[in-house]
């Protein structure tokens, strides 16, 4: 049995289109009823998480983001997102690399990894990726990784980042300014009882890219 539903879909392609107040009280029972079919699927997939990697006790409904949208720095004043999401953190402080889930109408994913970290941070991040290059490289080019991901996602410095050269075996990953994994799905897989084994079997074979940067993090 699907836990996302067509209605659900049906109700972010409109938000989408009506992003206003009005709009948003005048269906805000349909809101509250895609919320729940949400949670009911965040509920469920924790539970999977969980049978793989311990993560922190945490209410399911706390991981579910707020619909209402941060304009205040924004040039898009839209009240809300078009969208659910979650980040579910793994915890405890020697993992770092949190999971991201995304439900929208052609634009479902799942993710996860380092997103614009801080300067130290990233310095730890390119120290431990020269250090264990090898190492790294054999997870990015392993076939599971390939197979579910195919590549490192995140946004790239275009020259060397400072301290390291050109001529650097790991030139290309050092540039990386943010480094993360992402499998999207289509809306037919959403909306079956597949989605969660999917979103489970990424999260196993993204969990060794997680782990070498939840130790490059480690202070």
């Amino acid at each position: 049995m699907s836990l996302i539903t067509k209605e659900t879909f049906h109700f972010l392609n409109q938000i989408k289109l009506n992003n206003n107040k009005p709009w948003f009280e005048k269906n805000r029972p349909r809101y509250e009823k895609a919320r729940a079919e949400y949670l009911g699927f965040v509920t469920k997939l924790i539970i999977g998480i969980r049978k793989i990697e311990p993560i922190p006790e945490k209410e399911p409904v706390k991981y579910i983001q707020r619909i209402y949208r941060d304009i205040r720095f924004s040039k898009d004043k839209t009240p809300y997102k078009s969208h659910f999401s979650s980040i579910i953190e793994r915890g405890p402080e020697n993992r770092k690399c949190p999971l991201y889930i995304h439900i929208q109408p052609g634009r479902s994913m799942m993710g996860g990894g380092i997103w614009d970290p801080p300067a130290e941070t990233l310095k730890m991040v390119r120290q431990e990726i020269d250090y264990n290059n090898a190492r790294l490289k054999k997870i990015i080019n392993g076939r599971v990784f390939l197979n579910y991901f195919g590549k490192i996602s995140g946004a790239k410095l275009t020259r060397p980042p400072k301290g390291y050269e050109a001529d650097n075996p790991s030139i290309e990953l050092l540039k990386f300014k943010q480094l993360y994994v992402e499998r999207s799905f289509d809306d037919e897989l959403v909306m079956s009882n597949q989605l969660i084994p999917e979103i489970l079997k990424s999260y196993k074979a993204a969990l060794p890219f997680f782990t070498f940067f939840d130790a490059a993090m480690v202070e």
